[in-house]
């Protein structure tokens, strides 16, 4: 959503709103002309980046913000993105992944599932909004996914997680993680070295996945996890907010 927060001389309008699309397609306007193409090339990458920002333009052709008119106003646009939930890919349909898909369902994720167990995927298993999908093998389930950088994947396919962590290395995800003992972690560390994997790519991997919590049961474990997701998006330290146990320094006087 592109409004118009403030506007000086002549423009072609002072006030107004416009929906833009990722596609670039509008709907609304915010005057027409060079001033809305910009606005729109930047609330497209604003889009892209699932980020608000501020576009300020003067109806000029040269210096600072100029658009590349003659009008002599000025504008200032803010951009906020709309609707764009964080992606969440679960590779594998058993029972940590389905306790991590109905708890994030409710954390506004957009959750999508992949197994190549079809019973793993019964609709009873998972709420109404998270997509199923019945693969014959999981490199072809990347593919289908696509996975970019606003995507938090989770790997726990009980038998070819190798596999499908060789095929998810090049993809920078924003978080990639592998539901693991710590021994098969270190083999395949090792694997990957003895390979000539590089290194840059296998160290984005988090694994063994999840918040030390003694988590055991499928819904402890999904908790676990989750809150470890939910500290990288929300950036946050993931310390405990508590003041009775801890509590802070007391304050220190200085008499002169």
């Amino acid at each position: 959503m592109a409004q118009i927060i403030e506007s000086r001389g002549s423009t072609p309008r002072h006030s107004g709103q416009m929906l833009i699309l990722n596609d670039g397609c509008v709907i609304g306007s915010v005057g027409g002309g060079m001033m809305e193409r910009r606005v729109i090339e930047e609330a497209v990458q604003a889009i892209a980046r699932r980020q608000d920002c501020v576009f300020n333009g003067r109806m000029a052709r040269d210096g600072h913000n100029a658009v590349g008119s003659d009008c002599g106003g000025a504008m200032t646009v803010f951009i906020s993105v709309h609707g764009l939930r964080p992606r969440l890919l679960l590779l594998g349909g058993g029972h940590v992944n389905q306790a991590i898909a109905n708890a994030a369902a409710q954390l506004e994720f957009a959750v999508s599932v992949t197994d190549v167990y079809a019973p793993n995927l019964e609709a009873q298993r998972f709420p109404a909004s998270v997509e199923r999908l019945h693969v014959d093998n999981y490199v072809q389930a990347i593919k289908q996914l696509e996975p970019d950088e606003h995507c938090y994947v989770i790997v726990a396919t009980n038998s070819q997680d190798r596999e499908a962590l060789d095929a998810l290395l090049p993809y920078r995800v924003k978080f990639l993680g592998l539901l693991a003992s710590r021994r098969k972690v270190q083999t395949f560390i090792r694997l990957w070295q003895q390979q000539g994997v590089a290194e840059e790519q296998w160290q984005r991997l988090r694994a063994p996945i999840g918040l030390n919590i003694g988590a055991e049961t499928p819904a402890e474990i999904a908790i676990s996890v989750l809150a470890e997701i939910l500290q990288l998006k929300n950036g946050a330290d993931g310390q405990t907010m508590d003041l009775v146990a801890t509590p802070p320094a007391p304050a220190v006087s200085i008499i002169a």
